[in-house]
């Protein structure tokens, strides 16, 4: 188990920077294209850590504890006080929260770049939709007078 607890703890830390690395890019505005290999190694961390959870429910079923939080607290609470295992668990609860926090934040972040890209959208259509135009007179006309798309 401590090993396990080992190989958890390395990777949501590197899940953590990634997560912190990604709230740098967007509160600097968030392009694309820096974001969106980004997007991938997230994936890749989700899936490694719910494997690396599984197994670890798997090996407190198998020590005839329960599961989720309760069954690693039985299971602490059975060995003897001087392992590290306790330590690393309250690590890995830690790393778990501020990964929590981080992509909370990160989420809040893109639904304020995601506004404001809608609302720049917004203003280009309409902008679109008023192009100055001349007619026949020479007189300046907004609008573009034709037929739209779906009459054309």
């Amino acid at each position: 188990m401590a090993a396990l607890l080992d190989e958890e703890i390395r990777e949501i830390k590197a899940f953590v920077e990634l997560l912190r690395q990604e709230q740098s890019l967007l509160a600097a505005g968030g392009k694309d294209d820096a974001l969106m290999p980004l997007v991938e190694r997230k994936t890749g961390f989700t899936t490694r850590l719910e494997a690396l959870f599984a197994r670890r429910e798997q090996v407190l079923t198998a020590q005839g504890q329960g599961t989720g939080r309760a069954g690693m607290e039985a299971w602490l609470a059975a060995i003897p006080a001087a392992d590290r295992s306790r330590a690393r668990w309250e690590e890995l609860l830690a790393m778990a929260a501020e990964a929590r926090r981080l992509n909370e934040t990160n989420g809040k972040l893109i639904g304020i770049h995601w506004q404001h890209n809608q609302a720049a959208l917004t203003v280009l259509m309409s902008a679109a939709n008023r192009a100055m135009t001349y007619g026949p007179d020479g007189q300046q006309k907004t609008g573009s007078g034709g037929r739209s798309f779906g009459n054309a």
